[in-house]
């Protein structure tokens, strides 16, 4: 189940550099298009930049294929994932836009920073601690959010009726808005780690197949994040509704399908009553989220994380 993990990661990381390449060599005016960003007076410098991305997908499609040789690709890889954000960092001279946030954290470095380092530290003494208590972490993380969603974001969320009101607290405080929702990120990061531990208790076909699901709602989720921390769009406009229906459509539903397949495949599974009323208030999330209804959102959220957390942290005691 490990190595399958591994192999699918490092394959989904190999997709998105030589797809981001090809992308940026091939119509190098685009990025700067969708981020609304000058065209560069050069644009054969991002093309070449575009070049070299792609080979770095080259170089993860060898280690999905030979995870024993695998080591020094990711070493340089993750390297180069914690570089591009400290490059980025000088939006705080004014150089890039908060908007370009999103290709830091969805596209190209953090979310790939965790499985890279596992994979990096895989049978030393913090890969083993950070197994062993993957429940935990997520159930703390997951708590952690939902209190940010009550103390950061709440001011701007669909639990306020008024979209004046909500309006004027996002352009007030752009920062909680930011911090709120990149604490999400870190849940949602932490729950991908715990179907990767639950699956492995099971250790068939179906969890890898969860676990992908889940990895592709990761992304999803990770696409509408961004959308609300880089951009901060009100919530009247499309590009608002689009990061809803990302994160908490797309991404909880995904999240969901995965774990009902997890729970199906999973003899013994303690307190599967709980589990099974937590998938229920992920599928009303769902449809909440995709007939636009915001209250029915908001109390399904609810639902779901005072159901899921105490349930996690149940497991993990249960199966210590």
């Amino acid at each position: 189940m490990k190595d399958r993990v591994y192999r699918l990661i490092f394959t989904a990381a190999a997709a998105y550099n030589i797809t981001f390449g090809l992308w940026a060599s091939l119509f190098p005016r685009a990025f700067f298009e969708v981020f609304r960003l000058a065209p560069p007076r050069y644009p054969a410098i991002w093309a070449c930049l575009g070049m070299v991305v792609g080979l770095y997908g080259v170089g993860y499609a060898y280690a999905a294929w030979r995870l024993d040789r695998a080591f020094p690709w990711i070493a340089i890889g993750l390297a180069g994932k914690v570089l591009g954000p400290i490059g980025w960092l000088s939006v705080g001279t004014g150089e890039l836009p908060v908007r370009t946030f999103s290709l830091i954290v969805f596209f190209d470095d953090l979310m790939w920073w965790v499985p890279f380092s596992m994979f990096l530290l895989e049978e030393t003494a913090i890969t083993r601690f950070l197994k062993r208590t993957a429940p935990y972490w997520c159930a703390a993380l997951h708590a952690i959010a939902g209190a940010g969603t009550l103390l950061l974001l709440r001011g701007g969320s669909e639990a306020v009726t008024d979209i004046q009101q909500r309006i004027g607290y996002m352009d007030q405080h752009p920062d909680r808005w930011r911090v709120g929702w990149l604490l999400w990120m870190l849940a949602a990061i932490s729950l991908a780690g715990f179907y990767a531990w639950w699956g492995s208790r099971i250790a068939s076909r179906a969890a890898l197949t969860a676990f992908a699901i889940a990895a592709l709602g990761l992304a999803c989720d990770f696409a509408g994040e961004s959308i609300y921390i880089g951009w901060i769009p009100r919530p009247d406009t499309s590009l608002y509704r689009a990061a809803s229906l990302l994160t908490a459509a797309a991404g909880n539903g995904l999240y969901t399908v995965a774990a009902i397949i997890l729970t199906l495949t999973t003899p013994g599974l303690p307190f599967r009553a709980v589990a099974w009323l937590a998938w229920a208030s992920g599928i009303a999330l769902t449809v909440f989220a995709i007939l636009n209804i915001p209250m029915g959102v908001v109390i399904a959220s609810g639902a779901l994380m005072m159901l899921f957390i105490p349930w996690v942290v149940a497991v993990g005691v249960q199966w210590r």
